[in-house]
């Protein structure tokens, strides 16, 4: 009999989550994301979590309403009441729950103490199996926000080929990485 081993959100999880204060202007916000390569920040205060500010929070509510980033404050547009995740909890629990909710990083939280971030990146890259769930949360997300799904790239597992890519393109209803695109394309 096999046993199966649960994978929980601390196995999938990033712990060196990078933290900022809700003053923080969005231009030194954005300069900071760029020099740690991270797509999201975390605004923490001594109480803990208090909000995320992300790439596509800086594009939807300060550049496409051409607003100057220097001129703006994290706290001004960051996302508050954040939805979070105990350490042990299961990871398909968390695919849910980013799923349910449309998120796509969901702050790891033990005693009211920030201890790591866990992304729809990282879900997949520990699970593909759990793909699926994400996928089709991506798929109905981008058509909500009226955008094709063949324009907005995302992570995953290759449907053909099953590589983790950090980008993946939606050809004929199937979410394929850029060398499949290219086979696919070359028929």
């Amino acid at each position: 009999m096999e046993m199966e081993t649960k994978v929980t959100v601390h196995d999938a999880m990033t712990s060196n989550v990078v933290t900022v204060d809700h003053k923080l202007s969005i231009a030194d916000a954005a300069l900071l994301m760029t020099r740690m390569k991270v797509g999201s920040l975390i605004v923490k205060t001594k109480a803990g979590p208090e909000g995320v500010i992300t790439e596509s929070d800086i594009i939807r509510k300060v550049v496409s309403k051409n607003i100057a980033a220097s001129d703006i404050t994290i706290g001004q547009v960051m996302t508050k009441n954040l939805i979070n995740i105990d350490p042990g909890s299961e990871l398909n629990e968390a695919a849910r729950l980013m799923a349910k909710n449309n998120i796509r990083r969901l702050p790891v939280v033990k005693d009211g103490s920030l201890v790591g971030i866990l992304t729809s990146s990282d879900v997949m890259a520990v699970s593909p199996e759990l793909t699926e769930i994400l996928v089709v949360n991506a798929r109905i997300q981008e058509n909500q926000v009226g955008f094709p799904t063949d324009e907005r790239p995302f992570p995953g597992a290759c449907e053909l080929c099953g590589n983790f890519m950090e980008y993946l393109d939606e050809i004929d209803g199937k979410f394929v990485c850029e060398e499949c695109k290219e086979d696919l394309e070359g028929d």
